[in-house]
């Protein structure tokens, strides 16, 4: 049974030499962290990394949070207040892209913290966007704020 631990560690150690870099492996997360460039990078340096980072959850809190060595989606709006929003004013805020102008967009302005100098460039174009943003009458809120934030 010794002799077989002993083989099986040697090509555990061997294919070490083939494995890639931790992170591009297991992507971010706490065992990416925790374990960084003070591993091995061995096979069994990054399945830990990668057990560690899918068991406590936490790839998703680095990812929506940019820690955890993971970098923060720059199209996902993580503004309570506008996901409400716009989830409230799905039609208004339909018609006021499709007119170029209207309370509903300077509101949406104001929540995405458009300066108002870009407003009038950033109504526009949206309103030459609008296809893209409402693709279809059953489009979900967070598809539409994904769509607006492609526009910023």
């Amino acid at each position: 049974m010794k002799k077989l631990a002993l083989i099986a560690a040697s090509a555990l150690f061997a294919v070490s030499a083939m494995a890639g870099n931790l992170r591009d492996n297991v992507g971010c997360g706490l065992g990416t962290t925790l374990i960084g460039d003070k591993g091995d990078n061995s096979i069994l340096m990054q399945v830990l990394a990668a057990t560690t980072n899918g068991t406590s959850g936490n790839q998703t809190f680095g990812i929506s949070s940019g820690t955890l060595g993971c970098k923060k989606p720059t199209k996902i709006a993580s503004n309570d207040k506008l996901n409400k929003f716009v989830a409230d004013n799905m039609d208004k805020i339909a018609m006021d892209i499709s007119a170029g102008h209207g309370k509903s967009l300077d509101a949406l302005a104001t929540l995405l913290k458009i300066p108002a100098n870009k407003r009038p460039a950033f109504y526009a174009k949206l309103k030459t966007n609008f296809d893209k943003i409402y693709s279809s009458n059953s489009v979900a809120s967070a598809d539409v704020i994904d769509s607006i934030a492609e526009n910023i």
